[in-house]
């Protein structure tokens, strides 16, 4: 299986390679903004396609920190290099879920209040993150605290607009050190991008603390030592794992998983002396698609 994502990935990689052999004097001879964006947009839209592929090839009912797609991937051929990351957003929360409609999702509240309080922020960033994102004025924030803008009352786009929401600051959103010890941030924890649903076998001990009132950080850690020595193929083995009773099973199933089905994929790229920076979001059912990409 490595093998042929591996060759899938050569192959795709290389046809830009050919591209770009063939033209270097002009590339690198580029005055032309224009001329420049259109030799960027055919890289990105073959790395694009090479990272839809090389998903395709991977096993669709289980993913893991353990698989080859959660490593980083270096290519290397002649003048371009490549390095691709890929996170998948089944590990984190999403905030979006915190309204369904014009009500607050009560079981989501629950998920967040516990993380919150785990994360030592304030309650009162939560409500506010419900006001930004609710139709109208659901939750005890206040629209009214922004005198220059307005909330937006819809769903987030990116993570980064948590910045515009009041009280989210740097420390909230990268995280800080507490007495010696890292605590992350909402950065490491939420995404707009998930399906709703907390993948067990990806999910970092804060996000799996939060899922239910009875997960510490011991039985949090236990889980995590489990699926490193092999992945819960089902939300069910988790009653195998110590510490874990069957009322924990029965609250955190609705909203957890086993597999991910949205992959964010940060791309170096490095071509004639010229850096590049390439995000793509893919989304993968039945066959992987290409949501957005954005190189910088």
């Amino acid at each position: 299986m490595i093998l042929i994502v591996v060759f899938l990935l050569i192959s795709a990689f290389a046809s830009v390679v050919v591209n770009f052999s063939e033209d270097k004097f002009v590339f690198d001879s580029y005055v032309s903004n224009e001329i420049q964006t259109e030799k960027i947009i055919f890289v990105s839209s073959s790395i694009s396609q090479a990272l839809e592929e090389f998903l395709d090839q991977d096993d669709k009912t289980v993913d893991y920190l353990g698989e080859f797609w959660a490593q980083p991937l270096p290519f290397n051929l002649d003048d371009v290099s490549v390095t691709v990351e890929i996170a998948d957003q089944e590990r984190y929360l999403n905030p979006n879920f915190l309204v369904d409609g014009k009500r607050i999702n009560q079981k989501y509240m629950e998920i967040f209040e516990r993380l919150f309080n785990i994360l030592e922020i304030n309650d009162q960033i939560l409500f506010n993150i419900i006001d930004w994102i609710d139709p109208d004025d659901t939750s005890n924030g206040g629209e009214e605290e922004y005198p220059n803008y307005f909330a937006k009352n819809s769903k987030l786009d990116t993570l980064e607009e948590l910045y515009l929401i009041k009280g989210v600051s740097k420390k909230i959103f990268n995280g800080t050190v507490v007495n010696g010890v890292f605590r992350p941030g909402l950065k490491a924890i939420l995404s707009p991008y998930s399906n709703g649903k907390v993948n067990i076998n990806t999910a970092s001990k804060w996000v799996l603390m939060a899922l239910d009132r009875d997960i510490d950080e011991s039985i949090a850690n236990s889980i995590i030592a489990y699926r490193q020595k092999k992945p819960l193929k089902r939300v069910d083995d988790l009653i195998n794992v110590d510490g874990i009773s069957s009322d924990i099973l029965y609250r955190i199933k609705p909203f957890t998983t086993v597999k991910s089905e949205n992959f964010l994929a940060n791309v170096e790229i490095k071509i004639g002396g010229r850096e590049y920076k390439l995000v793509v979001l893919l989304k993968r059912k039945n066959k992987t698609k290409t949501i957005w990409k954005k190189i910088y």
